[in-house]
């Protein structure tokens, strides 16, 4: 898989997926709450880097608000989940930038608080949202 910085040509695709796995995720939600135009709004200003694999079919994607080291958004196709394309982003990113790295993941997202504790993420506080109540968690190491 190939992990590299998101294009003005990828906008389209990456729409599709966020879409596409928040219906598949977000379970508890209406699926017609979701529209392909969040996504420019959702990921405005954010470092955005992507997986895909050698035949250029994207696999996932997550976004960084670089200023405050917050991972916006994790999402991976609903095809690809549990291959270990959320992992190798998470890595590449610990790679690339050093420091420690928060996000909040709904309580209601059961699999994603799975996955986020298996790495070893530790939570440190909780909130409210109008989606629903999350952990905000923070990643383990400094890279």
């Amino acid at each position: 898989m190939l992990i590299r910085p998101a294009l003005p040509a990828d906008q389209t695709a990456l729409a599709d997926l966020y879409l596409s796995s928040r219906r598949a995720a977000f379970t508890w939600r209406d699926p017609a709450d979701f529209l392909h135009e969040d996504f420019a709004r959702d990921t405005e200003g954010e470092l955005i880097q992507l997986a895909e694999a050698p035949d250029g079919t994207l696999l996932g994607f997550l976004s960084l608000w670089e200023p405050d080291n917050f991972i916006h958004h994790l999402f991976i196709s609903p095809e690809h989940r549990r291959q270990g394309v959320g992992q190798a982003l998470l890595t590449d990113l610990h790679q690339r930038i050093p420091g420690l790295f928060r996000l909040k993941c709904l309580i209601a997202n059961i699999p994603a608080i799975a996955f986020y504790q298996k790495l070893g993420w530790v939570e440190i506080g909780n909130g409210t949202t109008d989606d629903g109540d999350y952990l905000l968690l923070e990643s383990s190491t400094a890279g």
